[in-house]
């Protein structure tokens, strides 16, 4: 059906291709937290996040909140004074499925921002946007079972009935629209994604990618993926989201035992997230970071090691870093769910056949052989927990692949000098 196409490619200079700001901004390094418990009305809990010199916050909201003006002003407050960025992080519409604010007059469920909020906060300089998080997964979900709440309805749009590559197009025009409301306000549209596979349809339609470092997922694959988007359809930035969950278990108050990521893990992220060149990086969740007391834990300590550390190094530029290879795929979303114990195989909520599966072989042999076998030939992500590899090995970081990116068969994409193009696109 088609082969692996080794194709030695000469072009520009990279920096020519892909032109950097005259002055690039450091690594901006956030939180993500919520305000439920009143934690901003607590001291301990403000020194921490000054001891931490973090620069952002992702908050976690919920309509309640949104719809007290009062409220949202009051962690507006909190954050300016500090001079932090703010964003807000719309989560919880992906796990209360009966609520009316959610729905949407085109049939789909899913939390966005209120025009209220973006009108108090249009011209409030440190309100940079909103998070959509995990919305490539509740996409994927689309129509499955969701306990006695029924299913799962359209996140972005109802893809049933179409073919994996107009699924693709039909998220693609979704995420677009959302990307052109929020743009209007000056508002970016960052989102937090799951797997190593489909964050092209996103990147396409100009929104920006926050691909989760640790969690299930190999650091280094991620990056391939998410840079590879993010070069071949001129992102402005590339964001990263440093997820504590592992599965079932998540470090909450800095407690952790095995099987946890530990902090020693999440420093390596982060010092991995800085050579990599991030343009902004944040923490999930600060409850990990911080005790009952507020006071920082294990974890956030090494947020404040990290803060040292970066100060003596270089930090990488994802732009114009090294490209040994190029894989280009159509991005079908598979990553190993035939050994999943919930998620299906459907690319983009797509129920119809998926044509690409068979040729998903060829990519998994190909990750194989260029981690050296540290990623098996049938699975690339922890989320596969029945696949023999990933059930019985503990979590590693980075599966030890060389510089490479990975990109989608529906823009033209100039190959950098000496880099090999593997062509794993259909034929």
């Amino acid at each position: 059906m088609r082969g692996l196409i080794f194709v030695a490619a000469v072009l520009a200079c990279a920096p020519t291709l892909f032109p950097q700001p005259a002055r690039r901004q450091p690594m901006q390094l956030g939180v993500d937290a919520d305000d439920w418990n009143n934690q901003i009305r607590n001291p301990t809990f403000e020194n921490s996040l000054r001891k931490m010199q973090i620069d952002f916050i992702s908050w976690h909201i919920q309509p309640e909140e949104e719809a007290n003006p009062a409220r949202m002003r009051e962690i507006a407050d909190f954050c300016r004074r500090n001079r932090w960025h703010y964003l807000f992080n719309t989560e919880v519409g992906n796990y209360r499925r009966n609520e009316p604010r959610f729905r949407h007059p085109d049939g789909t469920y899913r939390y966005d921002l209120a025009e209220q909020t973006l009108q108090q906060g249009k011209d409030d300089p440190f309100f940079i946007g909103v998070v959509y998080d995990e919305g490539d997964l509740v996409q994927a979900m689309l129509g499955m079972p969701d306990g006695k709440r029924g299913s799962v309805e359209p996140y972005l749009t109802d893809t049933r009935k179409l073919t994996p590559v107009q699924a693709y197009f039909a998220v693609f025009g979704a995420a677009a629209k959302l990307e052109t409301r929020y743009k209007a306000y000056g508002k970016r549209v960052i989102f937090e994604m799951t797997f190593p596979d489909n964050p092209f349809a996103f990147a396409r339609a100009g929104a920006l990618l926050a691909p989760k470092l640790l969690k299930e997922n190999f650091n280094d694959l991620m990056f391939a993926v998410y840079r590879g988007a993010a070069l071949e359809y001129n992102s402005r930035e590339l964001w990263a989201c440093i997820d504590l969950w592992f599965l079932d278990k998540f470090p909450a108050a800095g407690k952790y035992g095995p099987g946890y990521h530990t902090p020693a893990e999440l420093l390596s992220a982060l010092q991995f997230a800085y050579a990599a060149g991030f343009d902004s990086v944040y923490i999930e969740q600060v409850k990990a970071l911080v005790d009952e007391r507020f006071e920082l834990t294990e974890y956030g300590k090494k947020v404040v090691e990290f803060q040292s550390w970066r100060k003596a190094q270089a930090m990488g530029n994802w732009r114009t870093g090294k490209i040994d290879y190029v894989v280009k795929r159509f991005p079908d979303g598979y990553w190993g769910q035939s050994f999943s114990t919930f998620i299906p195989d459907h690319p983009y909520g797509s129920w119809t056949a998926n044509p690409y599966h068979p040729l998903d072989a060829q990519w998994f042999k190909t990750l194989n052989e260029l981690s050296h076998h540290a990623i098996p030939t049938d699975a690339d992500t922890w989320n596969a927990q029945l696949e023999p590899f990933f059930s019985k090995r503990p979590y590693q970081a980075t599966a030890g692949l060389p510089p490479m990116i990975v990109i989608d068969p529906f823009a033209s994409f100039p190959v950098p000098p000496s880099a090999k193009m593997i062509d794993l696109s259909p034929k």
